[in-house]
């Protein structure tokens, strides 16, 4: 990425008085970046992640944006559960997986269907980094999913997409 667009987008975010929305904005290059359908940005709030920030494409679509957010709205996740969001924020690790159906069992961490049951929605391929403070603290995590080629099929996010969550995570880091 053009070191020019990431300051640009640093500058963006530190400039946002509204901290909802800067992580809108965060979320929205994120995806726009890594060319992801959908996205989730969670605030830690104790001993929970809250949902702060939710995007998903083909609900918007389908449903309307504002239907598509209303559904999206979920209740916090718990720190112990184990899923990829909590176990990014507690451990600070970056979980890429290519089909988050097929994550063996021997994971820490694991995936919930219910919501694509729910909505008709398929999650394969997810990305999620925690989100952290210009202490290094962790504060949230993000969450990408389902990378989508130039064909718009679904694909693994590669590593270049890792690189550049990360750079834009350390711009966010430094606005906040």
């Amino acid at each position: 990425m053009d070191p020019d667009a990431l300051a640009r987008i640093g500058d963006a975010l530190a400039a946002q008085p509204d901290r909802q929305r800067a992580l809108e904005l965060l979320l929205t290059e994120a995806r726009r970046l890594t060319r992801a359908e959908a996205g989730t940005v969670y605030l830690r709030e104790g001993d929970r992640l809250r949902f702060a920030a939710v995007q998903n494409d083909v609900l918007a679509r389908r449903f309307g944006t504002d239907e598509a957010r209303r559904r999206l709205a979920a209740e916090p996740l718990a720190l112990v559960e184990p899923s990829v969001a909590s176990y990014v924020a507690l451990t600070r690790g970056v979980v890429n997986l290519p089909d988050v159906y097929e994550i063996p069992p021997e994971r820490p961490y694991g995936f919930d269907r219910h919501f694509d049951a729910v909505h008709g929605y398929r999650t394969r391929s997810m990305l999620a980094m925690p989100l952290r403070d210009g202490r290094g603290e962790v504060f949230g995590a993000i969450q990408l999913i389902n990378a989508l080629d130039h064909a718009g099929t679904v694909v693994a996010f590669g590593r270049d997409s890792e690189e550049l969550v990360a750079a834009l995570l350390a711009q966010l880091a430094r606005a906040v």
